[in-house]
């Protein structure tokens, strides 16, 4: 009976039988890295406390995307978050069926600027981009038909910022959640507008991998468990803190790598 024990509690559902391990890509706000190497991120803090109210450990590991994908593939992780939905993917992972993040491209102004993003206003408009980055099939296909005054491509998001900052471009396109975190790092949030609605927005979620040691009861589990933080308010309110926090001091961003 003893040997048989242990494998019968971790058939059960989120029992202490090891930790889940999950993988992931520095991707700040979503996914940080700080000096110590400590991993930390909006999309940390969500997961972390999900396991928490479900009582489960966990060990999160940062990688490069591709090495993240095959552990995730292979079983060797056991989930991997934030990820998209491909139809490739889900040939090896289970998506939960609630959206841990959506993913919004915006236009960010200067608070100063008497522009608004419309479409009418587009031949007048001068934008930063990033090179060799998609923003969608709409961007993507007003910037083909060349419906822009101009379009000025940019290594990093910080070089954006600043050209909108000195009004050498009308509008900043973007993740918005990384322009938040970036506006923050450099205590410049008060001074941009986040146009609404966004131009586009993906969801991305957490998977788990059908190799894994994460049951389909587990993912049940961990759905009710996210749609319940999110209907108690507490989803969002852990969001607004972290990014209080940047913005007072409180939490030491990472740097801010392209991806």
């Amino acid at each position: 009976m003893k040997r048989v024990l242990p494998l019968f509690l971790c058939l059960l559902p989120f029992l202490v039988c090891g930790e889940v391990k999950l993988v992931v890509l520095e991707y700040p706000p979503y996914v940080t890295l700080n000096g110590k190497k400590e991993v930390g991120g909006v999309a940390v803090k969500i997961v972390e406390k999900i396991f928490e109210n479900l009582g489960k450990p966990i060990k999160i590991s940062v990688l490069p995307w591709g090495r993240a994908i095959i552990q995730v593939r292979s079983g060797k992780a056991d989930g991997i978050f934030t990820a998209f939905k491909t139809p490739e993917r889900e040939q090896f992972v289970r998506y939960i069926d609630g959206v841990l993040f959506e993913q919004n491209i915006v236009a960010i102004r200067s608070r100063f600027s008497t522009m608004t993003w419309h479409e009418d206003t587009f031949e007048q408009s001068r934008l930063c981009l990033i090179n060799n980055v998609s923003y969608g099939r709409y961007i993507d296909d007003m910037i083909e038909k060349q419906r822009f005054k101009t379009v000025i491509r940019v290594k990093l998001p910080e070089q954006c910022l600043q050209l909108l900052r000195y009004k050498r471009v009308d509008f900043w396109v973007s993740n918005e959640a990384g322009a938040r975190y970036l506006a923050a790092i450099h205590q410049v949030h008060k001074q941009l507008i986040f146009e609404q609605p966004p131009i586009e927005s993906t969801p991305s979620y957490i998977a788990f991998s059908k190799r894994g040691t994460v049951t389909l009861e587990d993912i049940a589990q961990f759905d009710e468990a996210l749609k319940n933080l999110k209907s108690s308010g507490e989803y969002g309110n852990i969001i607004n803190q972290y990014f209080s926090d940047i913005t007072s001091g409180r939490q030491k961003p990472s740097s801010d790598k392209p991806h």
